[in-house]
């Protein structure tokens, strides 16, 4: 099973990592920066600190006042925040200091060399020649690292309260991507079902809300186009419209109107209107759709084109608006398998109910397109070719199959057939060859 990452985790994943990586890029360079800041601001501050001592120590060192330069020192030490603070004379003697104990002792740098102590020391010289001595102050680096700290807390407290906030943000905006495009999944789900009456009621005022309006506009069009293709099965049978809707550009020009060779059927039933006159409505228009469906059926089942209802009369076409190549004797064993469907039927029923219909085939060129008036069309197909089967199907009798010269020829070895006598059909000059279709050899 493929593993489904969902993009409000990756959109949450990657404003997480950019979020991170900012807040961490914060954290490094303005921590950075504000600690070597500091780092600076402390040397500057030692390097007054000794130029002060400098300055006052260097009329007690010449006088030797040596209480004034130990109350001195000790009160840096404790004013400064300092480790130590001492002044040299230029012997190289400890002359004061903040610790009294190593008062009068020799320097020795040893001594008070630390790695956890920073030093700073100058020289003193007088008027700038004779040199006098030395000042020496130290700090202990864990205060600096102390302040260092404290400052680097405050870094990382406001890069936590920046994530913490950005985390939020960031979890609204995934919210604010993902709750639309949750809605359009949805959606396309209920298309993809079938249900097409589905709309997004609610949706952000932005490029996501143009995306909803859109749905909503394509999901009404194929309500509309699936409402056509329901009105258009109805005439065709559906293998025969979804052949045409996977291409309809390819039918476009049968619509307007061509010409192309077709087999029509009529199929009437006889004594129909007698039967109407001794019957209840209700059992007569039962009795009438029950043959229509029946009928209908059959038509859809050898992909003819069922043309129209004339009262309890059917008309339909074979090759158009597709052609098989064998829409003659494809509409032979419509005829065929409605008669013998009636016969069995008619078996079990009482004489006044029983159905006999007249069939007539014709094959030949027809004009087929959309026929009509602005406000209403009706697809259909004219010609000579209609009228006789028309004449054929008036001709023949109840249980009859009449079918053209035309057709015969095209499955004479199909079928077995009774030519008839030449016949005089209305519309037509010349005496007419027909056949009476006995037997069909599927």
């Amino acid at each position: 099973m493929r593993f489904k990452f969902p993009i409000r985790y990756k959109v949450l994943l990657l404003l997480l990592f950019l979020l991170g990586l900012t807040s961490f890029l914060f954290y490094k360079f303005i921590g950075d920066f504000t600690i070597n800041s500091l780092k600076d601001e402390i040397n500057k501050r030692m390097d007054s600190v000794v130029q002060n001592l400098v300055s006052t120590c260097e009329d007690p060192l010449i006088e030797k006042d040596d209480l004034f330069l130990a109350k001195i020192t000790k009160e840096v030490k404790e004013k400064e925040g300092l480790e130590y603070a001492m002044v040299l004379d230029k012997d190289n003697i400890i002359f004061a200091h903040s610790d009294l104990k190593h008062f009068g002792k020799k320097y020795e740098k040893e001594k008070f060399k630390s790695p956890h102590i920073f030093v700073k020391e100058k020289e003193i010289y007088l008027a700038g020649k004779k040199y006098l001595g030395k000042v020496i102050i130290g700090i202990s680096i864990d205060v600096i690292k102390k302040k260092v700290r404290r400052l680097q807390g405050m870094v990382l407290l406001i890069t936590i309260l920046i994530f913490t906030l950005g985390f939020l943000l960031t979890l609204l905006i995934t919210k604010f991507i993902t709750d639309p495009v949750n809605l359009l999944k949805r959606g396309t789900v209920e298309i993809a079902r079938g249900n097409y009456d589905y709309r997004i009621k609610k949706y952000p005022k932005d490029e996501i809300g143009d995306l909803a309006i859109a749905f909503n506009e394509m999901a009404k069009s194929l309500r509309e186009k699936e409402m056509i293709k329901d009105a258009f099965r109805r005439y065709v049978s559906k293998q025969v419209a979804e052949e045409i809707f996977k291409n309809p550009e390819r039918y476009f020009q049968s619509l307007k109107g061509e010409r192309r060779k077709v087999a029509v059927l009529f199929a009437d039933i006889r004594g129909f209107t007698p039967l109407a006159e001794r019957l209840p409505p209700e059992k007569v228009v039962n009795i009438l759709n029950n043959y229509l469906t029946k009928m209908t059926e059959v038509v859809f089942k050898y992909e003819g084109t069922l043309d129209k209802f004339i009262g309890d009369c059917i008309m339909s076409v074979f090759g158009a608006p597709i052609s098989h190549g064998d829409d003659a004797w494809r509409a032979v064993k419509v005829a065929w398998e409605i008669q013998r469907y009636l016969a069995i039927q008619n078996e079990n029923k009482e004489d006044v109910e029983k159905l006999k219909v007249g069939i007539g085939i014709s094959y030949g060129e027809a004009v087929v397109g959309n026929i009509g008036s602005k406000e209403r069309l009706e697809y259909t197909v004219i010609g000579d070719s209609v009228n006789l089967a028309s004449r054929l199907e008036s001709i023949a009798k109840g249980g009859e199959i009449l079918i053209s010269s035309e057709v015969y020829e095209s499955m004479k070895d199909k079928i077995l057939a009774e030519k008839l006598p030449p016949t005089k059909v209305k519309g037509k000059k010349r005496e007419v060859v027909i056949y009476r279709v006995k037997e069909v050899l599927f």
